[in-house]
């Protein structure tokens, strides 16, 4: 009679990994709860008193249920560390030197400091990462802290000096501005990024004092700087900008242009100096490791060698979180293959990701560290499956190694598909094709370029000559991302639409890791049917759950957008927000909301009437993303973003529909929506009081958007509608203007939510007093976007509830 054995996954061959899963759980678990550290502290303190009394115990008794207890008291002990760690170093906690300095919020300061990154924004203005090491405070109270400051540097209002130079010396007074918590949602989060590069106060220039050039030749800001002078010399005016960012990751010089052509050719981690980078300098390294067995000490010197070579290219790329993730991977597989030790790569990885989190624990929620072990993984659980399927002819030969290196490069970007979409909502299909093709080139390009810039310190002319190979390549690597980026069917927009998706992916890539292992291959295949049904049972809920109307309406300063999800999934906007030379909502605010929303089309946009804070975004959303149909009030109106956007609807054969009052539109069977306004029959030369009046009724509720509606406009819609003007929610007329929100239309209309958009201290007075006092008798819950931010409803045709 024989025994059927069950295979046991070999937990205990992975402590390291088991350590950096609690350790990243309990850094998780402090992020999203953000409990007192105290509770953390008496978490940890009581884990690791029941953890020594139960080893002491079980070491007398040997008995399985103290054994057990000496098991969950480790892992408690190892995840409430890391939640512990994390409440000490929070970089969403504001230091003490920020909160000193935001008290002085529109308010002059001087500061002194080094300079460690210039930028040129989109707008063309600078931005300026000061290491500052001296506060001037007013009445000449000097305060000599240490902490770094964003500067902002406005080429129209001072002009920028030509000694403005990386790791020199500045003085300069300025003003404190505030940095505001996100105000939209899906709106990027200016305010943590800055947080996350342990920059917490930010500043406009109003003069600069004086710039004094850095003396300390062995600093890495001045040797970086000679870097990026050597690869101006090597590089022509095409490709110099290209070459710094592929070389040290200085990608200051990109324009916004090129960012999104690699982006959506699938190329753009390449300029982000990372473990790719890492890898190839890696490379030879690893083919001349046999070499330092033959002699004595040469383990040693190789160690030394790899190290050194290593912290220089960091030092290079200003100690990028990447490069330092990287090469400290590299350097523990190195030392496990030079000193035949440990040779588990998983292992030796976990223990790389514990030492950074280490450092700073808030690095588990960046992106570059998800990728970057995110791709170790993939290639370390997925590859060596994948080279068994080559054949013995194919592996053997010499054209083996190199096809692996493209397969891996295609499993990598295929394997990454979940984070990639959930952080850039785009995908490119062109991509894995496009790295397989780049990325072998690349690994001849980067290391070789690297050392003639070695060469250019010595001889300038000789290093241009024999860089131009890598000049060759990087114009031919331009006019192929142009092209691939160019492709129709190169990249798509994808939404991620439940965390559970993530589930389903790491069960399919350790499907394809157990597949040499039966036993495990099934409980591998069981786990990911389950993470399958699980993910489409969220999706057959959501469809079951009752349909409601979703209504956000956008801060966008002083302007109106609203975006409105009818409940058969209909989308549409009234209003797209304010226009300026340097900005515009749609790009900064509506876009990235429907790009994380997933919606991919509009099916209407309706327009109010044609000012420029209520039309400013339409430009934008029309070369964006496909529309259905734009409504407007039918006013013609003197001004060339009006005319603009009628010829870019022409030329995208985009129908442009007038509606006046007494129409009806049917975008929805679930919803009516009824035109009240402008009305047809009355001339009006104020734009204002030809708004488009809509009133949206889902069910038992009902929804009324005023435009920038006017007293007159108001009176004249009363009287033509006396008994349908009943609402629950009112869109408030032209930002709490004294001119709107009449007496007489807020009593005929009784609505018991009100909705203001405007922007904080702005020029007109809004929301005027006498606005305020109207809105705030006759309406019970009153929200200003200047205040809240943005304001979202849900309404399931019985309610109405946020």
């Amino acid at each position: 009679m024989t025994t059927q054995q069950t295979y046991h996954f070999p937990f205990a061959a992975y402590p390291a990994l088991r350590i950096a899963i609690l350790f990243a759980a309990g850094i998780i678990l402090d992020y999203m709860t953000n409990p007192h550290q105290f509770v953390w502290g008496l978490i940890f303190t009581v884990s690791a008193t029941v953890y020594i009394a139960a080893e002491i115990r079980y070491r007398k008794s040997l008995h399985n249920r103290i054994y057990n207890m000496v098991i969950l008291s480790y892992l408690a002990i190892i995840l409430s560390f890391g939640g512990l760690w994390h409440s000490l170093f929070d970089y969403r906690d504001l230091p003490q030197e920020a909160r000193v300095i935001n008290t002085y919020t529109w308010e002059e300061l001087i500061f002194s400091g080094s300079i460690e990154q210039i930028k040129q924004t989109s707008t063309g203005k600078l931005q300026i990462d000061v290491e500052v090491d001296k506060t001037i405070f007013p009445e000449n109270l000097p305060w000599a802290k240490t902490y770094r400051v964003r500067s902002v540097l406005d080429p129209n209002k001072q002009p920028v000096p030509p000694n403005l130079k990386l790791g020199n010396t500045i003085i300069f007074e300025a003003t404190i501005y505030p940095l505001e918590e996100k105000r939209n949602p899906s709106q990027f989060h200016y305010k943590q990024y800055l947080a996350s590069q342990n920059i917490h106060s930010q500043v406009g220039i109003r003069k600069i004092i004086s710039i004094t050039p850095d003396n300390n030749r062995g600093s890495w800001s001045s040797i970086r700087k000679h870097v990026l002078n050597a690869i101006d010399n090597n590089f022509s005016q095409q490709t110099k900008s290209l070459a710094k960012a592929l070389l040290i990751g200085y990608k200051n010089e990109l324009v916004r242009e090129q960012k999104i052509s690699f982006s959506r050719a699938g190329l753009s981690h390449i300029m982000a100096v990372s473990g790719l980078h890492v890898g190839f300098l890696l490379l030879p390294f690893w083919f001349i490791i046999p070499f330092f067995w033959t002699f004595k000490y040469g383990k040693q010197i190789g160690m030394i060698l790899l190290v050194v070579i290593l912290f220089i290219y960091a030092g290079l790329t200003d100690f990028s979180p990447s490069v330092t993730r990287a090469s400290l991977v590299g350097i523990l597989l190195a030392y496990g293959k030079l000193f035949h030790k440990v040779r588990d790569s998983k292992n030796l990885t976990a223990v790389a990701a514990v030492i950074i989190l280490l450092i700073n624990p808030s690095d588990l929620f960046s992106i570059g560290f998800q990728l970057s072990f995110g791709a170790v993984y993939i290639i370390l659980l997925t590859a060596p499956v994948i080279q068994r399927w080559l054949p013995i002819w194919i592996r053997f030969r010499w054209y083996g190694k190199p096809l692996m290196i493209i397969i891996i490069s295609f499993i990598v970007q295929v394997g990454l598909f979940p984070l990639l979409a959930y952080y850039f909502g785009e995908f490119s299909l062109i991509g894995p094709l496009a790295n397989a093709f780049v990325i072998p080139f690349l690994g001849i390009a980067v290391p070789y370029s690297l050392c003639i810039l070695l060469v250019s310190f010595f001889a300038p002319m000789l290093a241009q000559t024999l860089n131009y190979p890598v000049e060759v390549f990087l114009r031919w690597l331009h006019q192929f991302v142009d092209f691939a980026a160019g492709l129709p069917w190169g990249w798509v927009q994808v939404h991620i639409d439940s965390l559970l998706f993530f589930g389903v992916w790491i069960a399919i890539i350790f499907f394809i890791a157990s597949l040499p292992i039966p036993k495990l291959r099934w409980k591998f295949l069981a786990i990911l049917l389950l993470a399958s049904c699980l993910h489409q049972g969220q999706k057959v809920f959501h469809q079951l759950s009752e349909a409601t109307l979703n209504l956000t309406f956008f801060d966008v300063g002083q302007g109106d957008a609203a975006l409105v999800e009818t409940p058969n999934g209909k989308h549409f906007l009234i209003d797209v927000g304010r226009w300026q030379p340097d900005y515009n909502s749609a790009k900064y605010i509506i876009i990235p909301h429907l790009k994380e929303e997933g919606i991919d089309k509009l099916d209407a946009i309706f327009l109010s009437h044609p000012h420029a804070d209520h039309i400013g975004g339409i430009l934008e959303i029309m070369t964006t993303i496909p529309i259905d149909t734009i409504y407007n009030s039918g006013t013609n109106y003197d001004s060339k973003l009006y005319e603009s956007y009628y010829q870019e609807a022409d030329e995208q054969k985009i129908p442009i529909k007038p509606l006046k009052a007494g129409d009806e539109i049917a975008l929805d069977p679930a919803l009516r929506m009824f035109v009240y306004g402008p009305q047809k029959s009355i001339a009006q030369s104020n734009v204002n009081n030809r708004s488009l009046i809509l009133e949206l009724i889902y069910g038992d509720t009902e929804f009324l958007f005023m435009g920038d509606a006017e007293e007159e406009q108001e009176k004249n819609i009363l009287a033509a509608y006396p008994e349908l003007l009943n609402t629950d929610l009112l869109k408030v007329g032209h930002h709490g203007s004294k001119t709107s929100s009449s007496s007489f239309l807020l009593q005929a209309t009784t609505p018991k939510i009100g909705i203001v958009s405007l922007a904080k201290s702005n020029r007109f007075g809004h929301p005027h007093r006498q606005a305020s006092k109207r809105l705030n008798k006759n309406i019970s819950l009153l929200h200003f976007t200047s205040l809240e931010g943005a304001i979202q409803y849900t309404s399931n045709g019985k309610r109405i509830y946020r």
